[in-house]
């Protein structure tokens, strides 16, 4: 037996409700929306402080004791790092489309970024290079604000760390040597990291939209790419080895990436390429929270660690990387570091990302070309180009409609004629529909098909840093909802008229009450929270469809010049008995 479209369109709407429960109303109702044992399970991080070295104070809220600062300054950003652990204070992108500072924990030496140990974690050992993890360095500002230069010295060690403005847009370069004093042989192991803090309140998607702060964390080695969300790290580190590429804290529009130098030896002879990619989410629980609390959050860790190396009387060793630490502009990304390491992969565009990949391309095109530098009247261009080039599929719809409009008086006759029995009406509607020559699903075989193109529209407008704070009419913010509601309510209108221009024939009362009222208000619903610039999007879309559905019309109204169509049913009973189905003639 075959489905009718009655039963795909009351599945269809079942299955929105089911998924709109479960991904939104569950949350709202406390339903799934905890989890125990999310954080990681790992030992609490202990350091061999220097003598006279300023502990943390984020657990006590004593007043920072603060290290001498140095700063970087471009055209993108100003940056400033301190002795303190010769790590970032601050990251201010300059940019006013951005105006923000990346650098989330300027408090904690211990989770600042570009921070370097020299020591594997345990006890000191009588051949360690180091003493301490933790000690103060010495600066000296760089001319013109084009870097800072960090130096530590002792009896058994000498360090120089260089952090300079780099010739692409945000970027440092990062150089580290280290020169044993010692008599003898001694063995360290160095690691550099970047490092995210991002409360659950900021993490908090609300209904359609997910927040731009979700954070993930990224190993890249060869064409590979291992993404880690917050929730697996139950086991504690993960470790990825060999990386050659990059490893980054993301959210959707910015990140922090560090990249180890390529084709690299030093004089030692030792092949530093290479390094060991470790990523973890480190719950911290905010004073009086639990760890769902929204004070309360993660601190992200991403961290290349070198394997570990024994220097001899004199001899140096010295590594290199490259940090992006800036918005993920995929023209941006595809040449810093000189475009080996393939950054724009750090954008996830999920799925469907071959097909994501050419309509952003068609976007930036679009905005390039024909849109006067408008990401608004791109998007608006990008959807009517879409609809263009889908039209053949939609065409296909279009004759599955007016087929079925043409039929339509005779469907009517059959429901009269079967109200209470579904089986015989169903088996007639078959017979009815291979008469005619007509399939029912032949308008949802398109919809099917466009289903990666929206998809992959969904995360291309979601993840565009592009449309951050790019206004666009009343709107100020693309990349933000519509705080005036106008877009979500205008596309609620659109749906209505949608509903009311498109037939329903074959459809029981309850099932057009759900079509015509709750589809509208779901879809409303979602837009309300939605980036304007997908709701630009779906509402063009929209429009674009009433006016498709409005030739339509014209093609094929609903009721016929001339009162429509009669039906008379004749069975080979003479007017006696039931109809024997497939032997049955239709008399218009």
């Amino acid at each position: 037996m075959g489905i009718d479209r009655n039963t795909i369109i009351r599945w269809g709407v079942i299955s929105l409700l089911v998924f709109g429960f479960m991904k939104f109303g569950m949350p709202l109702l406390g339903m799934g929306g905890k989890h125990e044992d999310q954080s990681a399970k790992v030992p609490a991080e202990s350091y061999v402080n220097a003598p006279g070295f300023p502990e943390d104070t984020f657990a006590t809220g004593a007043p920072i004791i603060e290290g001498d600062l140095c700063s970087i300054k471009t055209a993108r950003f100003d940056a400033q790092l301190s002795t303190r652990g010769a790590g970032i204070t601050h990251f201010k992108l300059l940019d006013p489309q951005y105006d923000q500072d990346l650098s989330t924990t300027p408090d904690h030496e211990r989770w600042r970024s570009l921070r370097t140990l020299f020591r594997a974690p345990g006890p000191v050992a009588e051949d360690d290079q180091l003493k301490f993890d933790r000690f103060p360095w010495k600066v000296e500002q760089l001319p013109n604000a084009g870097g800072c230069k960090f130096t530590y010295q002792d009896d058994d060690v000498s360090i120089t760390k260089v952090v300079a403005a780099g010739e692409r847009p945000y970027e440092l370069d990062v150089t580290t040597q280290v020169t044993n004093l010692a008599t003898v042989a001694k063995k360290h192991r160095f690691s550099i990291a970047a490092f995210a803090f991002r409360t659950n309140g900021q993490t908090k998607g609300h209904l359609g939209r997910v927040s731009p702060f979700v954070t993930d964390l990224q190993c890249a080695r060869d064409k590979d790419v291992t993404r880690k969300q917050k929730s697996d790290f139950k086991e504690g580190w993960f470790d990825e080895p060999l990386v050659d590429r990059y490893t980054a804290v993301s959210n959707y529009y910015f990140a922090q990436a560090l990249i180890p130098s390529v084709a690299y030896e030093d004089k030692a002879g030792i092949d530093n390429n290479k390094p060991e990619c470790a990523l973890l989410a480190e719950e911290v629980k905010a004073p009086g929270e639990d760890a769902e609390g929204d004070q309360s959050g993660a601190i992200y860790h991403a961290a290349l660690q070198y394997p570990v190396v024994s220097l001899a009387p004199k001899q140096t060793t010295t590594y290199a990387q490259i940090a992006y630490f800036g918005p993920k502009e995929r023209d941006v990304l595809a040449v810093a570091a000189g475009g080996k390491p393939r950054l724009g992969d750090m954008i996830n565009l999920g799925t469907f990302s071959p097909v994501a990949k050419f309509l952003v391309g068609a976007l930036v095109f679009f905005h390039a070309h024909v849109a006067f530098g408008n990401w608004g009247l791109s998007i608006i261009a990008l959807t009517l180009c879409l609809r263009i080039c889908l039209f053949p599929l939609s065409w296909k719809q279009i004759q599955t409609t007016i087929a079925m409009r043409r039929i339509k008086p005779e469907i009517d006759a059959l429901n009269k004629k079967f109200p209470d029995d579904a089986q015989a009406r169903q088996m007639a509607m078959m017979e009815l529909y291979r008469k005619h020559g007509v399939n029912p699903l032949g308008g949802c075989l398109p919809q099917l098909v466009q289903l990666p193109i929206w998809w992959a529209m969904w995360a291309t407008l979601q993840t565009a840093v592009e449309m951050y704070h790019e206004k666009f009419l009343w709107l100020s913010d693309l990349s933000a909802p519509d705080k005036f509601f106008i877009l979500p309510l205008v596309y609620g209108v659109f749906i209505v008229l949608q509903q009311r221009l498109v037939p329903q024939q074959g459809m029981d009362p309850m099932q057009q009450k759900m079509m015509t009222y709750l589809m509208p208000i779901m879809f409303t619903v979602l837009v309300l929270f939605l980036p304007a610039a997908l709701g630009l999007y779906m509402l063009t879309s929209s429009a674009l469809g009433i006016a498709q559905q409005l030739i339509v019309e014209k093609i094929a109204p609903r009721t016929p010049p001339g009162g429509g169509i009669v039906v008379k049913q004749v069975d080979d009973a003479g007017g006696k008995g039931p109809p024997a189905f497939g032997k049955g003639k239709v008399r218009v």
